[in-house]
Protein backbone atom coordinates (compact mmCIF):
# COMPACT_ATOMS: atom_id res chain seq x y z
CA UNK A 1 0.00 0.00 0.00
CA UNK A 2 1.68 3.48 -1.09
CA UNK A 3 2.74 5.54 2.10
CA UNK A 4 -0.22 8.45 2.31
CA UNK A 5 2.37 10.78 3.67
CA UNK A 6 4.73 9.98 0.82
CA UNK A 7 2.17 10.27 -2.03
CA UNK A 8 1.61 13.78 -0.14
CA UNK A 9 4.80 15.27 0.05
CA UNK A 10 5.81 13.77 -3.61
CA UNK A 11 2.80 15.62 -4.97
CA UNK A 12 4.57 18.94 -4.70
CA UNK A 13 8.13 17.61 -5.19
CA UNK A 14 6.91 16.45 -8.93
CA UNK A 15 5.23 19.56 -9.36
CA UNK A 16 8.62 21.22 -8.44
CA UNK A 17 10.75 19.06 -10.69
CA UNK A 18 8.51 19.11 -13.58
CA UNK A 19 8.52 23.16 -13.65
CA UNK A 20 12.25 22.91 -13.10
CA UNK A 21 12.99 20.38 -15.93
CA UNK A 22 10.26 23.06 -18.34
CA UNK A 23 13.07 25.67 -17.44
CA UNK A 24 16.10 23.30 -18.21
CA UNK A 25 14.97 22.57 -21.50
CA UNK A 26 13.60 26.44 -22.37
CA UNK A 27 9.59 25.33 -22.54
CA UNK A 28 9.18 27.63 -18.86
CA UNK A 29 6.42 29.80 -19.25
CA UNK A 30 6.71 33.16 -17.23
CA UNK A 31 4.76 36.58 -16.90
CA UNK A 32 6.24 39.53 -17.34
CA UNK A 33 4.99 42.69 -16.49
CA UNK A 34 4.12 44.75 -19.46
CA UNK A 35 1.92 48.13 -19.43
CA UNK A 36 0.85 49.00 -23.69
CA UNK A 37 2.13 52.83 -24.28
CA UNK A 38 0.65 52.94 -28.07
CA UNK A 39 -0.49 50.98 -30.75
CA UNK A 40 2.55 50.06 -31.74
CA UNK A 41 5.30 49.95 -28.79
CA UNK A 42 5.04 47.94 -25.23
CA UNK A 43 6.70 48.26 -22.09
CA UNK A 44 7.91 45.11 -20.98
CA UNK A 45 10.04 45.31 -17.68
CA UNK A 46 10.75 48.48 -18.01
CA UNK A 47 11.73 48.68 -21.54
CA UNK A 48 9.67 50.53 -23.95
CA UNK A 49 9.86 48.26 -27.04
CA UNK A 50 8.59 48.16 -30.66
CA UNK A 51 5.70 46.21 -30.39
CA UNK A 52 5.52 42.89 -32.96
CA UNK A 53 3.20 40.58 -30.55
CA UNK A 54 -0.31 42.21 -30.93
CA UNK A 55 -3.09 40.26 -32.45
CA UNK A 56 -4.90 43.82 -32.74
CA UNK A 57 -4.50 43.96 -36.10
CA UNK A 58 -6.28 46.69 -37.06
CA UNK A 59 -5.48 48.83 -33.93
CA UNK A 60 -8.85 49.34 -32.77
CA UNK A 61 -8.50 48.69 -28.84
CA UNK A 62 -7.36 52.45 -29.16
CA UNK A 63 -9.26 53.94 -31.36
CA UNK A 64 -11.05 57.08 -30.04
CA UNK A 65 -14.52 55.84 -31.18
CA UNK A 66 -14.04 52.24 -29.58
CA UNK A 67 -12.89 53.98 -26.31
CA UNK A 68 -15.48 56.26 -25.61
CA UNK A 69 -18.50 53.81 -26.17
CA UNK A 70 -16.94 51.83 -23.36
CA UNK A 71 -16.48 55.31 -21.27
CA UNK A 72 -20.00 56.19 -22.14
CA UNK A 73 -21.74 52.91 -21.03
CA UNK A 74 -19.06 52.47 -18.03
CA UNK A 75 -21.55 55.31 -16.44
CA UNK A 76 -23.88 53.27 -15.28
CA UNK A 77 -24.75 52.16 -11.91
CA UNK A 78 -22.75 49.01 -12.03
CA UNK A 79 -19.50 47.32 -13.48
CA UNK A 80 -20.02 43.67 -13.89
CA UNK A 81 -23.17 42.23 -15.30
CA UNK A 82 -23.80 39.90 -11.84
CA UNK A 83 -24.91 36.71 -13.69
CA UNK A 84 -25.06 34.38 -16.57
CA UNK A 85 -27.23 35.16 -19.62
CA UNK A 86 -30.12 33.88 -18.74
CA UNK A 87 -30.37 34.57 -14.88
CA UNK A 88 -29.26 38.30 -15.59
CA UNK A 89 -31.07 38.66 -19.01
CA UNK A 90 -29.89 40.27 -22.12
CA UNK A 91 -29.18 43.82 -21.79
CA UNK A 92 -29.49 46.29 -24.60
CA UNK A 93 -25.97 46.53 -25.53
CA UNK A 94 -25.89 42.69 -25.59
CA UNK A 95 -29.02 42.84 -28.48
CA UNK A 96 -26.83 45.59 -30.26
CA UNK A 97 -23.92 43.62 -30.61
CA UNK A 98 -25.40 40.41 -32.05
CA UNK A 99 -27.48 42.51 -33.85
CA UNK A 100 -24.42 44.11 -35.34
CA UNK A 101 -22.30 40.75 -35.86
CA UNK A 102 -25.76 39.13 -37.65
CA UNK A 103 -25.46 42.31 -39.99
CA UNK A 104 -21.97 42.13 -40.38
CA UNK A 105 -21.76 38.66 -41.07
CA UNK A 106 -24.86 38.55 -43.30
CA UNK A 107 -26.64 36.06 -41.19
CA UNK A 108 -29.49 35.43 -38.97
CA UNK A 109 -28.38 35.76 -35.46
CA UNK A 110 -25.48 35.36 -33.36
CA UNK A 111 -24.39 34.68 -29.73
CA UNK A 112 -21.40 36.43 -27.71
CA UNK A 113 -19.55 34.47 -25.36
CA UNK A 114 -16.87 35.68 -22.64
CA UNK A 115 -14.39 34.77 -24.91
CA UNK A 116 -13.10 33.13 -28.21
CA UNK A 117 -11.98 29.91 -25.89
CA UNK A 118 -15.31 29.70 -24.79
CA UNK A 119 -17.62 30.54 -28.29
CA UNK A 120 -14.93 27.27 -29.49
CA UNK A 121 -15.45 25.06 -26.57
CA UNK A 122 -19.18 25.73 -25.90
CA UNK A 123 -20.14 25.39 -29.23
CA UNK A 124 -18.47 22.27 -30.57
CA UNK A 125 -19.27 20.37 -27.16
CA UNK A 126 -22.79 21.50 -27.52
CA UNK A 127 -22.91 20.10 -31.28
CA UNK A 128 -20.99 17.16 -31.48
CA UNK A 129 -21.33 13.92 -29.29
CA UNK A 130 -20.45 10.33 -28.89
CA UNK A 131 -22.58 9.28 -31.20
CA UNK A 132 -20.32 11.39 -34.23
CA UNK A 133 -17.01 11.88 -35.05
CA UNK A 134 -14.81 15.05 -35.47
CA UNK A 135 -12.17 15.08 -38.05
CA UNK A 136 -9.74 18.08 -36.52
CA UNK A 137 -6.41 19.29 -38.45
CA UNK A 138 -3.38 18.80 -36.53
CA UNK A 139 -2.62 22.63 -36.37
CA UNK A 140 -5.48 23.49 -34.24
CA UNK A 141 -5.32 25.95 -31.74
CA UNK A 142 -6.13 24.50 -28.35
CA UNK A 143 -10.08 25.87 -28.13
CA UNK A 144 -10.64 23.70 -30.73
CA UNK A 145 -8.50 20.80 -29.51
CA UNK A 146 -10.59 21.02 -25.88
CA UNK A 147 -13.93 21.35 -27.26
CA UNK A 148 -13.42 18.52 -29.52
CA UNK A 149 -12.33 16.52 -26.10
CA UNK A 150 -15.60 17.96 -23.95
CA UNK A 151 -18.01 16.70 -27.61
CA UNK A 152 -16.95 13.16 -26.35
CA UNK A 153 -17.03 12.50 -29.67
CA UNK A 154 -14.51 10.07 -31.91
CA UNK A 155 -11.68 12.80 -32.55
CA UNK A 156 -9.80 12.00 -35.68
CA UNK A 157 -6.78 13.94 -36.83
CA UNK A 158 -5.65 14.94 -39.83
CA UNK A 159 -2.02 15.91 -41.19
CA UNK A 160 -2.15 19.67 -41.45
CA UNK A 161 -4.17 20.87 -44.75
CA UNK A 162 -3.88 17.65 -46.01
CA UNK A 163 -6.65 17.42 -48.50
CA UNK A 164 -6.02 13.55 -49.23
CA UNK A 165 -5.42 12.69 -45.93
CA UNK A 166 -9.04 14.71 -44.94
CA UNK A 167 -10.68 12.67 -47.83
CA UNK A 168 -9.18 8.75 -47.00
CA UNK A 169 -10.29 9.61 -43.19
CA UNK A 170 -14.12 10.93 -44.34
CA UNK A 171 -14.07 8.01 -46.85
CA UNK A 172 -13.33 5.66 -44.12
CA UNK A 173 -16.01 7.91 -41.01
CA UNK A 174 -18.83 8.22 -43.74
CA UNK A 175 -21.10 4.99 -42.43
CA UNK A 176 -19.76 5.23 -39.06
CA UNK A 177 -21.34 7.48 -37.16
CA UNK A 178 -24.53 9.64 -37.24
CA UNK A 179 -22.54 13.07 -38.11
CA UNK A 180 -19.20 13.79 -39.13
CA UNK A 181 -17.61 17.32 -38.28
CA UNK A 182 -14.84 18.76 -40.07
CA UNK A 183 -12.99 21.31 -37.43
CA UNK A 184 -10.53 23.90 -38.44
CA UNK A 185 -8.85 27.08 -38.49
CA UNK A 186 -9.16 29.56 -40.71
CA UNK A 187 -6.04 31.57 -40.27
CA UNK A 188 -3.61 29.24 -38.36
CA UNK A 189 -2.68 31.11 -35.15
CA UNK A 190 1.22 30.31 -34.95
CA UNK A 191 1.74 29.71 -38.64
CA UNK A 192 -0.31 32.64 -39.92
CA UNK A 193 -0.93 30.01 -43.36
CA UNK A 194 -5.03 30.14 -44.74
CA UNK A 195 -7.32 27.22 -44.51
CA UNK A 196 -8.08 25.09 -47.73
CA UNK A 197 -11.76 26.32 -46.65
CA UNK A 198 -13.11 25.56 -50.18
CA UNK A 199 -11.15 22.17 -50.71
CA UNK A 200 -12.80 21.02 -47.22
CA UNK A 201 -16.28 22.24 -48.78
CA UNK A 202 -16.26 20.16 -51.23
CA UNK A 203 -14.80 17.06 -49.46
CA UNK A 204 -17.88 17.68 -46.87
CA UNK A 205 -20.59 17.91 -49.46
CA UNK A 206 -19.29 14.48 -51.26
CA UNK A 207 -18.79 12.94 -48.00
CA UNK A 208 -21.68 14.35 -46.36
CA UNK A 209 -20.03 15.79 -43.07
CA UNK A 210 -20.31 19.35 -41.49
CA UNK A 211 -17.90 21.85 -41.29
CA UNK A 212 -16.81 24.26 -38.48
CA UNK A 213 -14.67 27.05 -39.18
CA UNK A 214 -12.84 29.26 -36.47
CA UNK A 215 -12.15 32.61 -37.73
CA UNK A 216 -10.34 34.35 -34.97
CA UNK A 217 -7.37 35.53 -36.63
CA UNK A 218 -9.23 35.90 -39.52
CA UNK A 219 -12.57 38.32 -38.26
CA UNK A 220 -11.87 41.61 -39.04
CA UNK A 221 -8.87 41.09 -40.97
CA UNK A 222 -10.09 39.00 -44.33
CA UNK A 223 -12.63 38.46 -46.62
CA UNK A 224 -15.36 41.10 -47.65
CA UNK A 225 -15.86 43.88 -44.79
CA UNK A 226 -13.33 41.48 -43.20
CA UNK A 227 -15.79 38.81 -42.14
CA UNK A 228 -12.99 36.26 -42.78
CA UNK A 229 -12.39 33.34 -45.05
CA UNK A 230 -15.32 30.99 -44.64
CA UNK A 231 -17.95 33.21 -45.78
CA UNK A 232 -18.11 35.08 -49.57
CA UNK A 233 -18.97 33.77 -52.87
CA UNK A 234 -18.87 29.95 -53.52
CA UNK A 235 -19.03 29.23 -49.88
CA UNK A 236 -22.27 26.82 -48.67
CA UNK A 237 -23.57 28.70 -45.81
CA UNK A 238 -25.35 25.86 -44.43
CA UNK A 239 -22.59 23.80 -44.46
CA UNK A 240 -20.20 25.50 -42.40
CA UNK A 241 -20.67 26.79 -38.36
CA UNK A 242 -18.30 29.48 -38.07
CA UNK A 243 -17.24 30.70 -34.76
CA UNK A 244 -15.06 34.47 -34.20
CA UNK A 245 -13.42 36.62 -31.32
CA UNK A 246 -13.85 40.24 -30.54
CA UNK A 247 -10.73 39.73 -28.55
CA UNK A 248 -8.07 40.45 -31.93
CA UNK A 249 -8.66 42.12 -34.69
CA UNK A 250 -12.03 44.05 -32.78
CA UNK A 251 -9.40 45.10 -30.09
CA UNK A 252 -12.07 44.30 -26.98
CA UNK A 253 -12.89 41.14 -25.51
CA UNK A 254 -15.38 38.03 -25.79
CA UNK A 255 -15.92 35.69 -28.89
CA UNK A 256 -19.11 35.23 -30.58
CA UNK A 257 -21.13 32.68 -33.41
CA UNK A 258 -22.66 33.55 -36.20
CA UNK A 259 -25.50 31.47 -38.37
CA UNK A 260 -29.02 30.49 -38.87
CA UNK A 261 -31.37 30.98 -36.23
CA UNK A 262 -31.79 27.37 -35.50
CA UNK A 263 -28.22 27.22 -34.32
CA UNK A 264 -28.17 29.99 -32.08
CA UNK A 265 -31.61 28.76 -30.41
CA UNK A 266 -30.07 25.26 -29.75
CA UNK A 267 -26.62 26.82 -28.72
CA UNK A 268 -29.06 28.48 -25.86
CA UNK A 269 -29.93 25.24 -24.80
CA UNK A 270 -27.28 23.58 -24.82
CA UNK A 271 -23.72 25.55 -24.96
CA UNK A 272 -22.35 25.26 -21.48
CA UNK A 273 -19.76 27.97 -21.53
CA UNK A 274 -21.93 30.24 -22.41
CA UNK A 275 -25.37 28.90 -19.59
CA UNK A 276 -22.61 28.84 -16.86
CA UNK A 277 -20.95 32.24 -17.42
CA UNK A 278 -21.08 35.47 -16.32
CA UNK A 279 -22.49 37.65 -18.97
CA UNK A 280 -19.72 40.60 -20.59
CA UNK A 281 -19.86 43.81 -18.72
CA UNK A 282 -22.33 46.13 -20.98
CA UNK A 283 -19.78 48.60 -21.66
CA UNK A 284 -17.31 46.16 -23.37
CA UNK A 285 -20.32 44.77 -25.72
CA UNK A 286 -20.94 48.76 -26.53
CA UNK A 287 -17.09 48.88 -27.28
CA UNK A 288 -17.55 45.96 -29.57
CA UNK A 289 -20.48 46.79 -31.16
CA UNK A 290 -18.73 50.01 -32.16
CA UNK A 291 -15.55 48.22 -33.48
CA UNK A 292 -17.46 45.96 -35.55
CA UNK A 293 -19.42 48.58 -37.06
CA UNK A 294 -15.69 50.20 -37.38
CA UNK A 295 -13.89 47.08 -38.80
CA UNK A 296 -16.58 46.57 -41.41
CA UNK A 297 -15.05 49.83 -43.41
CA UNK A 298 -11.01 49.33 -43.12
CA UNK A 299 -10.61 48.17 -46.63
CA UNK A 300 -7.58 50.12 -46.55
CA UNK A 301 -6.19 49.23 -43.43
CA UNK A 302 -6.36 45.43 -44.24
CA UNK A 303 -4.76 46.10 -48.09
CA UNK A 304 -1.94 47.59 -46.19
CA UNK A 305 -1.72 44.74 -43.69
CA UNK A 306 -1.65 42.02 -46.64
CA UNK A 307 1.34 44.32 -48.94
CA UNK A 308 3.45 45.14 -45.70
CA UNK A 309 3.59 41.24 -44.70
CA UNK A 310 4.12 40.11 -47.88
CA UNK A 311 6.73 42.94 -48.34
CA UNK A 312 8.23 41.37 -44.53
CA UNK A 313 8.25 37.64 -45.45
CA UNK A 314 10.24 38.88 -48.94
CA UNK A 315 12.65 40.59 -46.84
CA UNK A 316 13.08 37.85 -44.54
CA UNK A 317 14.17 35.18 -46.89
CA UNK A 318 16.27 37.38 -48.57
CA UNK A 319 17.96 37.35 -45.47
CA UNK A 320 18.29 33.57 -44.99
CA UNK A 321 15.71 33.42 -42.53
CA UNK A 322 12.56 30.61 -42.88
CA UNK A 323 9.23 31.90 -43.28
CA UNK A 324 5.76 31.15 -45.02
CA UNK A 325 4.17 32.90 -47.74
CA UNK A 326 1.03 33.85 -47.09
CA UNK A 327 -0.50 37.34 -46.59
CA UNK A 328 -1.92 37.50 -43.42
CA UNK A 329 -0.67 39.40 -40.63
CA UNK A 330 1.42 36.41 -38.72
CA UNK A 331 4.68 35.86 -39.89
CA UNK A 332 6.25 33.35 -38.58
CA UNK A 333 10.08 32.89 -38.90
CA UNK A 334 11.18 29.47 -37.74
CA UNK A 335 14.43 27.94 -35.74
CA UNK A 336 15.90 24.97 -34.89
CA UNK A 337 15.12 24.85 -30.89
CA UNK A 338 13.41 26.42 -27.72
CA UNK A 339 16.73 27.38 -26.34
CA UNK A 340 18.01 29.02 -29.88
CA UNK A 341 14.55 31.21 -30.32
CA UNK A 342 14.47 32.32 -27.06
CA UNK A 343 18.23 33.45 -26.95
CA UNK A 344 16.96 35.42 -30.43
CA UNK A 345 13.81 36.96 -28.78
CA UNK A 346 16.07 38.33 -26.28
CA UNK A 347 19.33 40.38 -28.43
CA UNK A 348 15.89 41.75 -30.34
CA UNK A 349 14.30 42.77 -27.15
CA UNK A 350 18.07 44.78 -26.22
CA UNK A 351 17.69 46.38 -29.90
CA UNK A 352 14.27 47.36 -29.05
CA UNK A 353 11.90 44.93 -30.57
CA UNK A 354 9.80 42.43 -28.96
CA UNK A 355 8.60 39.52 -31.08
CA UNK A 356 7.67 36.80 -29.28
CA UNK A 357 9.66 32.83 -28.95
CA UNK A 358 6.76 30.48 -29.76
CA UNK A 359 8.09 26.74 -27.99
CA UNK A 360 6.18 23.39 -27.94
CA UNK A 361 3.84 22.53 -26.85
CA UNK A 362 2.03 25.50 -28.69
CA UNK A 363 4.37 24.61 -31.54
CA UNK A 364 4.76 20.75 -32.24
CA UNK A 365 7.58 19.17 -30.75
CA UNK A 366 11.33 20.05 -32.40
CA UNK A 367 9.90 23.23 -33.83
CA UNK A 368 10.44 26.82 -32.67
CA UNK A 369 9.74 30.20 -33.91
CA UNK A 370 9.37 34.17 -33.34
CA UNK A 371 5.77 35.05 -34.36
CA UNK A 372 5.99 38.90 -35.73
CA UNK A 373 2.56 40.02 -35.50
CA UNK A 374 1.60 42.86 -37.62
CA UNK A 375 -0.91 45.96 -37.00
CA UNK A 376 -2.47 48.40 -38.63
CA UNK A 377 -0.13 50.95 -36.65
CA UNK A 378 3.55 49.79 -37.58
CA UNK A 379 5.43 51.94 -39.93
CA UNK A 380 8.05 50.79 -42.52
CA UNK A 381 10.49 52.26 -40.11
CA UNK A 382 9.42 49.52 -37.33
CA UNK A 383 9.68 46.51 -39.83
CA UNK A 384 12.66 47.62 -41.43
CA UNK A 385 14.64 48.46 -37.92
CA UNK A 386 13.34 44.46 -37.12
CA UNK A 387 14.84 43.47 -40.45
CA UNK A 388 18.18 45.65 -39.32
CA UNK A 389 18.31 43.96 -36.23
CA UNK A 390 18.02 40.40 -37.41
CA UNK A 391 20.61 40.95 -39.82
CA UNK A 392 23.06 41.12 -36.66
CA UNK A 393 22.25 38.46 -35.04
Amino acid sequence: MPNPKSAYSDFWLDLAADVSHREAIGLKRQLALSEPESPRTIRRNGLSLVHFGSNDYLSLAWHPEVRQALISTSQGPRVGSSASPLIAGGAKQYQQLTETLARWEQTDRAMVFSSGYAANIGTIAALASKEDAIVSDSLNHACLIDGCRLSRAAVHIYPHADMAALKTTLSELRHMYRRTFVVTDTVFSMDGDIAPVFEIQELCQQYDAMAVADEAHASGVLGEQGRGVACGPGIETTRWIRTGTLSKAIGCSGGFVAGPTVLIEWLTQYARSWIYSTAPPSAVLAAASRAVELASEMDLQRQQLGTRSLSLRESLRSLGFSTRFDATPIVPIYFQSPEEVLAISKRLIEAGFFVPAIRPPTVPRGTAMLRVSLTASHTDEDTQGLLEALKKL
